[in-house]
């Protein structure tokens, strides 16, 4: 996989075709589809580096592949960022991002308009752990304003909203 750095310059529509890994070998004309869920090392040694974290590569999908690595650079190209994490879901992209910024005793500010699973794991879910939140009008800045709370670590609304709220 290449990460080779763009000039600073490029397009928004140069970077969305260009910004990725190389292609490989056969000279495609966009990026390969990777549907395996495995990959061969090359030695046993370096398979124990990549499995342990040593070394970059490509071990097995649910870590990571050269599909899903092209989307991460691709994105953070165009968003104009270091990097990018791809998930398999909005909801396991919300969990990472709570997982990554709370701890017991923080507090979060939520619009009612997110997905209803949102609201659970926020509202349910967390506060077992001793987060707490409150859900907020997601049009109300004042509501936003007064909820928020010496330990308040985050604001969370989705754009669109849920209809159903």
């Amino acid at each position: 996989m290449s990460r080779h750095p763009l000039p600073d310059n490029l397009h928004l529509d140069t970077l969305a075709v260009r910004a990725a890994v190389d292609k490989s070998q056969y000279g495609e004309n966009s990026e390969a589809l990777y549907l395996t869920s495995s990959f061969t090392q090359p030695d046993c040694e370096t398979a124990a580096r990549r499995f342990s974290g040593e070394e970059d590569g490509f071990i097995y999908s649910r870590f990571t592949n050269p599909t899903t690595a092209s989307m991460e650079i691709r994105l953070a190209a165009l968003e104009g960022s270091e990097a990018c994490i791809g998930t398999s879901s909005g909801m396991s992209a919300v969990l990472l991002l709570c997982m990554a910024l709370l701890k017991s005793g923080d507090h979060v500010v939520c619009s009612r308009s997110v997905f209803g699973s949102t609201i659970k794991l926020l509202g349910s879910e967390f506060a077992k752990f001793g987060v707490s939140t409150s859900f907020v009008s997601q049009t109300d800045a004042n509501a936003w304003k007064q909820a928020m709370q010496p330990n308040t670590k985050l604001l969370f609304a989705e754009t669109p909203t849920n209809p159903l709220t």
